[in-house]
């Protein structure tokens, strides 16, 4: 692991950056065009009054994510970035910039957005695995026009007779025009409530070169544990997250990033014992990091609106110290690393992630991780893709409480909640997606025919020794034409369980089950493979 962090710090530090053509910004021209349109296929008689309904977003949303000015100089990249930076906001279908010569090495800017349907009321209905879910949604991603996203749900589950769930949620990219954002979120059902609050300033573009934030989340109730004799046992639990990080960026093209970390953990658990990993313990680390990246803008991937594909790579390395609190915690060192590259040629992509972490008290190794993600996709024709992903995740020295489970939610199409459970995991999905491209008034449709196999195993059961599990089907994909969001699509899918030779059941969930190509995002210092599944 050394040895790692050393060749990653020298990778990140080793970086050049490129020079780009630079040219004089004109006028700039922006055109917020309103959800429906006359010149849209799918205008109809109610579509003044939809429009009516809903708030246009401001201006100055757009103008904040500028990266240039009048009457300055500029280059392509940062139009090419803005462009981009817009279409992540989110909030519109369409994104579009133009330039146009003035004079010499002189440009007028046009902007054109056209914004997305934000307002989401919603009848929930979801099955797979056995259980079924159903309630209601009420969603707004532009309130009056901020950017303002405001969310209130009330969810029946089924699954582990959890009842009604209630979830509020609000979060804010620009609190009154800053650089910082805010998130707040509520969760509460008969066995556990989770309240979440963030607040601070990311790295919003190639040029930012300070990010920092704080959080807190408190969580209390009880767990469900399942790897026991029993169906499944309650563990109560009361657990205090607090966490501060700060990190500095250099270059623009191929970045480079240094970040530290601080959390708090405290954490209380019930007579079971179930304790997990680095319970009651504080947490300082170190990282370095860099990413390197470029961008496709593709179509007909996961969905039909246009995607920013990044391709490139990115690494870290973390050195950190693990601290008891209250002496109920341990006193640990903690090195861990990441490392991601992707390529895209002749309609092939791959990409590849690869993580390493480990703590030790003195000379002895303590919670080993070890995790592989991988996805591929290879374009057939145009609206015909072949894609695939595999995700692998083991542990070694990891003497806690941990728990995995695989089924549906999880990615194993056709498979009871809760029926597979273990220490460690391994799942790969594979896709035939079509887009035929036929649109019927604001939705269009794809299909998909579908592979998953996948085991999870005990920590004393090696990985050979374990059952593999695996399932077939195909599905139906509605995506919403007016919003560029992937949870608005509705997914349908009709699996076949292989262990058993039996329909499996329909499933009815929201977005692709995957993405077909990953991020090469820069990652805020963590602890590796402290994820579990307790619902």
């Amino acid at each position: 692991m050394i040895r790692i962090f050393i060749l990653l710090s020298i990778i990140v530090i080793c970086r050049l950056e490129l020079p780009a053509t630079e040219i004089r910004v004109g006028n700039i021209y922006i055109e917020r065009r309103e959800v429906f349109d006359p010149n849209d296929p799918d205008w109809f008689f109610l579509s003044p009054l939809m429009n009516t309904l809903h708030t246009k977003t401001y201006e100055y949303i757009i103008r904040d994510e500028l990266l240039f000015e009048e009457n300055e100089m500029t280059d392509y990249d940062y139009l090419m970035e803005t462009e981009r930076n817009i279409r992540a906001i989110g909030l519109f279908t369409d994104v579009l910039l133009e330039v146009d010569s003035i004079g010499f090495n002189s440009y007028d800017i046009y902007i054109t957005t056209k914004d997305r349907w934000s307002t989401y009321p919603a009848m929930l209905f979801g099955t797979g695995g056995g259980e079924v879910n159903y309630g209601a949604r009420l969603e707004e991603h532009n309130f009056a026009g901020t950017g303002t996203y405001i969310a209130a749900e009330a969810l029946y589950r089924s699954v582990n007779d959890i009842g009604w769930q209630g979830n509020l949620s609000m979060s804010q990219r620009r609190l009154f025009r800053s650089e910082i954002g805010g998130n707040f979120s509520l969760t509460a059902n008969q066995y556990r409530t989770d309240q979440f609050a963030s607040l601070g300033k990311p790295f919003r573009t190639l040029d930012t070169k300070f990010s920092y934030g704080i959080s807190f989340a408190n969580s209390f109730g009880s767990n469900f544990i399942f790897n026991t004799d029993e169906d499944k046992i309650l563990d109560p639990f009361h657990i205090q997250v607090g966490k501060f990080h700060l990190s500095r960026a250099w270059m623009r093209h191929d970045r480079i990033f240094a970040g530290i970390s601080v959390e708090l953990d405290k954490s209380d658990r019930g007579s079971l014992g179930v304790r997990q990993a680095y319970d009651n313990s504080g947490k300082f680390l170190l990282q370095f990091s860099s990413v390197s990246q470029d961008f496709y803008s593709v179509r007909k991937i996961n969905y039909y609106n246009i995607e920013d594909m990044p391709v490139g790579g990115y690494g870290s390395a973390t050195l950190g110290r693990i601290f008891s609190l209250g002496g109920n915690g341990e006193n640990l060192f903690y090195v861990g690393a990441q490392g991601e590259i992707s390529r895209y040629k002749d309609n092939l992509y791959l990409y590849a992630q690869m993580t390493g972490a480990t703590s030790f008290k003195g000379s002895i190794a303590k919670y080993t991780y070890q995790d592989f993600l991988g996805t591929a996709f290879y374009k057939i024709s145009e609206g015909l893709i072949l894609t695939s992903r595999i995700w692998q995740q083991t542990t070694w020295n990891w003497f806690a409480f941990r728990q995995l489970i695989l089924d549906d939610l999880r990615g194993l199409r056709g498979y009871r909640a809760n029926e597979l459970v273990g220490d460690n995991r391994i799942l790969s999905n594979t896709e035939l997606r079509w887009f035929p491209d036929l649109p019927f008034w604001i939705f269009n449709f794809s299909g998909a025919i579908f592979y998953d196999i996948g085991s999870v195993w005990k920590r004393e059961t090696k990985i050979l020794d374990s059952k593999f599990h695996s399932s077939i089907g195909a599905g139906l994909r509605i995506h919403f034409t007016k919003s560029a969001s992937p949870s608005h699509t509705f997914r349908v899918d009709f699996a076949y369980n292989m262990d058993e030779n039996r329909f499996g059941g329909i499933i009815f969930s929201t977005r692709q089950l995957f993405s077909a190509f990953g991020n090469h995002d820069y990652k805020l210092p963590t602890v590796f493979g402290r994820d579990l599944d307790l619902e």
